[in-house]
């Protein structure tokens, strides 16, 4: 999968996102901590097993996550929406994700290593990028090397 320069900066860059989880046309929004493991291409989050983003999740494993790049002047030159689907990891991959995590967020190990904790995978299938330009780049895993570009501004 070849995920757009942008996108792979972000994801390798930042270290906080939006998570958009929805059930019963109820959504749930949520500033999560990430890790993006690039040699597996997922992104890993942890949160509380008892919680409403949790709940939703195990109904409903379509999620969105926005990420952002905030400039100086605090305009958000990139930002992408990543649409994927969430699965709570396998207990023999746990472990491995929840070390990558913690590495990533040192000081974090209430959120990543705590009581009923739980560590979420969510595989990448297809994203919205947007610039301070108000360029909109469309791109899927499906059609990884298929980016298209519209101007939003045209008309």
């Amino acid at each position: 999968m070849t995920i757009p320069e942008k996108l792979l900066t972000l994801l390798e860059k930042e270290k906080l996102c939006f998570l958009s989880t929805s059930h019963q046309d109820r959504p749930h929004i949520s500033l999560m901590n990430f890790t993006y493991l690039r040699e597996k291409e997922l992104i890993i989050l942890t949160s509380r097993a008892d919680t409403t983003k949790m709940s939703y999740i195990h109904h409903n494993p379509y999620v969105a996550l926005l990420f952002t790049h905030l400039s100086g002047d605090n305009r958000p030159p990139v930002s992408c929406t990543v649409y994927g689907k969430a699965r709570v990891a396998e207990p023999q991959q746990d472990h491995f994700y929840r070390q990558a995590h913690l590495q990533r967020h040192p000081g974090m190990e209430p959120f990543i290593t705590g009581e009923r904790i739980a560590v979420i995978t969510v595989q990448i299938q297809r994203a919205t990028i947007t610039t301070i330009q108000d360029q909109v780049s469309n791109w899927s895993a499906e059609h990884a090397s298929d980016v298209q570009t519209v101007n939003v501004n045209e008309g």
